[in-house]
């Protein structure tokens, strides 16, 4: 039986266990906004107490589109208000959306369960066109599923992905599309600045370990240590959520090694302050005894004492390519390149001088 063929039969079968037509039930699919609200829960009830999820290919062409555009966040709500990485990016996918006739639509999870349901409820309701990813993982089950369905969707980041090296399968699926800085070289750029003066017990503060961004700085680090002599040593490496206790108990751990590190570059600006705080605690000098840098070159930098080096990273620019990638998706466009690297720069500031 056809796909198309078996897609009618479970639309009849909603609808029967719904009590509604089936044209009903394809106007819930294509988010018509003249169902009945009670009857769209009904039809939505039943899909879900099924597993069912329309197959996103063949219902774009008949469904009109909503104009939303979605991004994710696994983070609670409240950490959102403190993250200004995060605020920048959102304020900029705005703007870009807005200049096309689209809106975006924000969701936080919590946790991965939660991140999974949310995203299950995207692809079964269709309320977004399409979705700007961020924070990829090594084995990212919402790219995998995504790419199946064939929805549109936009990485800021990198994706490895699970596949072998040369398998067919591999041959045959595109590489998704996304956005990112050079996450390597700008740490190992990071990393050389603070050898160049002097140091030579740099630690390394990443975020979630699982994160690619966390392991790709984590690389150019550890490259830029190795090639000037220094052992790379585990000992002066920790992780830490993305908050400031985060960055606080990190270098609270990494204190710990004998000798302590004498530098220490943190995955990003929040992260960096939180150890920066803990060492000043510790009663640590900054920088005489301890020189730190962060990354993303937030306002924040200017507010703390002493003020944070940074290496920039175009986050306007990240969120105009990404938004941009992704109407062009939607609206049916060819995208190339499918893999885009924006530049990065480090910003001196009393940290790490």
């Amino acid at each position: 039986m056809g796909t198309k063929r078996v897609a009618e039969v479970r639309q009849r079968e909603i609808a029967q266990l719904a009590r509604v037509s089936q044209a009903t039930v394809s106007r819930v699919l294509n988010n018509d906004p003249q169902v009945n609200e009670e009857l769209r829960q009904r039809v939505l009830s039943v899909m879900d107490a099924l597993g069912y999820v329309p197959d996103a290919r063949a219902q774009s062409l008949r469904a009109q589109r909503t104009r939303l555009l979605g991004l994710v966040i696994h983070r609670a709500p409240s950490a959102l208000a403190y993250d200004p990485f995060f605020s920048a990016l959102i304020a900029s996918i705005i703007d870009q959306a807005g200049r096309q006739g689209y809106h975006l639509c924000v969701d936080a999870a919590r946790t991965v369960r939660g991140q999974r349901a949310i995203y299950e409820e995207l692809l079964r309701t269709r309320r977004v066109d399409g979705l700007i990813l961020v924070e990829s993982e090594t084995r990212d089950e919402r790219i995998a599923r995504l790419t199946a369905e064939g929805f549109p969707f936009v990485l800021i980041g990198r994706y490895e992905g699970g596949r072998r090296r040369g398998s067919k399968a591999e041959a045959l699926q595109e590489e998704p599309c996304s956005v990112d800085n050079d996450n390597v070289g700008a740490a190992r750029m990071a990393t050389l600045y603070l050898i160049e003066r002097g140091r030579r017990r740099i630690g390394y503060i990443g975020g979630p370990a699982g994160l690619t961004v966390t392991r790709d700085r984590l690389r150019g680090y550890r490259e830029a240590i190795e090639n000037n002599g220094i052992p790379y040593d585990p000992q002066r490496v920790a992780f830490g959520e993305f908050s400031e206790q985060g960055g606080a108990r990190a270098m609270a751990e990494l204190l710990q090694s004998v000798p302590p590190p004498d530098a220490v570059l943190a995955l990003d600006d929040v992260l960096a302050i939180g150890a920066m705080r803990e060492a000043q605690r510790r009663g640590l000098r900054i920088p005489e005894q301890l020189a730190v840098v962060g990354f993303n070159d937030t306002p924040l930098c200017n507010f703390v004492e002493p003020s944070l080096t940074s290496v920039a990273i175009d986050i306007a620019g990240l969120a105009r390519a990404a938004t941009q990638r992704l109407i062009d998706l939607i609206e049916g466009h060819r995208v190339e390149p499918r893999r885009l690297i924006l530049p990065a720069r480090l910003v001196p500031r009393e940290s790490a001088s």
